[in-house]
């Protein structure tokens, strides 16, 4: 991956840890321990922020895994919470299944409420403009690829004609009496 698109990475990851950090009442916190993969996401950023913290932290293999079955379950039940979980795994970096079209797609078409914003419909609002602009900013990263590739080989074309009329020129002063 490259160091670019690494560093489009820490805005949301410093977003997600600020947005936890906003998020929690006192008095309202889940039991501690480790959170299984079964996570129930009540509605509350700690939870689906102590989800990706989780996820970050578990080997390929697992990942795999864990991705097939949140997959399947919200093939079969489209819950926010299951929805959620989908996201951020289709979100993860440097993943086989990381795929942010997806993402952006489940979050576009995630049922919008009529009652006021809530905490999960805001994060939903976050993620979907920062997978937006992280799409855009990857799109213009290949459109300057493809120019610089055409660049090169302009270059090099360049670099072909000089060599030849450099060539030209000594055959000419060889030729000179």
């Amino acid at each position: 991956m490259s160091s670019a698109r690494r560093k489009l990475w820490i805005l949301p990851v410093a977003v997600l840890a600020l947005l936890a950090a906003c998020s929690t009442v006192p008095g309202n916190r889940q039991p501690a321990g480790p959170l299984p993969f079964d996570l129930i996401v009540t509605g509350q950023m700690e939870d689906l922020m102590q989800y990706y913290d989780t996820l970050r932290k578990q080997p390929p293999a697992e990942l795999a895994r864990v991705y097939d079955r949140v997959k399947q379950n919200f093939v079969q039940n489209k819950s926010d919470a299951n929805r959620a979980r989908l996201i951020l795994l289709l979100m993860l970096p440097n993943t086989p299944f990381r795929d942010t079209t997806s993402a952006l797609y489940l979050l576009n078409e995630w049922p919008r409420d009529v009652k006021p914003a809530t905490g999960l419909q805001s994060f939903r609002n976050l993620l979907a403009s920062l997978l937006t602009e992280q799409q855009r900013l990857n799109n213009s990263v290949d459109e300057l690829a493809l120019k610089l590739k055409e660049e090169q080989k302009r270059v090099e074309t360049l670099q072909n004609q000089i060599e030849a009329i450099k060539s030209m020129e000594k055959n000419l002063i060889l030729r000179e009496p």
